[in-house]
């Protein structure tokens, strides 16, 4: 590594190009370029039709019922029977908090990363058919 005269670092992987050569803002794996320009004429020309929608949501139940009540479940009998956390709530120690906590997180982190995923997905979707996102429900300015 080498100091430049302005202060800057000056040497490999310092001061790169935000453009690669393939016009990416970053360097992306060819790989995930490839999957992702394999996926997106799915993601733009999607339609929900009665049968997708029932069998997504109930993929989407099974999902939230195990990663949203099946493992807090299991983290609380692990974290009492082989940790040794058991007892209220409340009571002042800090492994009862942190086991809450963590609980906690377990149960709504699935349903959280749904919300995300959705609205990621929707954002995707609307700039690859074009559509502005001004104004999404329409209505007069």
């Amino acid at each position: 590594m080498v100091w430049a005269g302005n202060g800057a670092r000056k040497g490999p992987g310092y001061n790169q190009p935000a453009v690669g050569e393939d016009g990416l803002r970053m360097r992306v794996p060819k790989r995930l370029v490839e999957l992702k320009q394999r996926v997106e004429p799915t993601v733009k020309t999607f339609e929900w039709t009665w049968t997708t929608a029932v069998v997504f949501c109930v993929g989407l139940w099974f999902f939230i019922l195990i990663f949203a009540v099946v493992v807090p479940s299991f983290w609380m009998y692990f974290a009492e029977q082989k940790l040794g956390w058991a007892g209220p709530s409340g009571g002042g120690s800090w492994a009862l908090e942190i086991r809450d906590a963590i609980a906690l997180g377990l149960s709504t982190g699935p349903l959280v990363t749904i919300v995300v995923a959705a609205v990621i997905m929707q954002n995707w979707r609307k700039r690859l058919r074009g559509v502005s996102t001004e104004r999404p429900t329409g209505g007069y300015r």
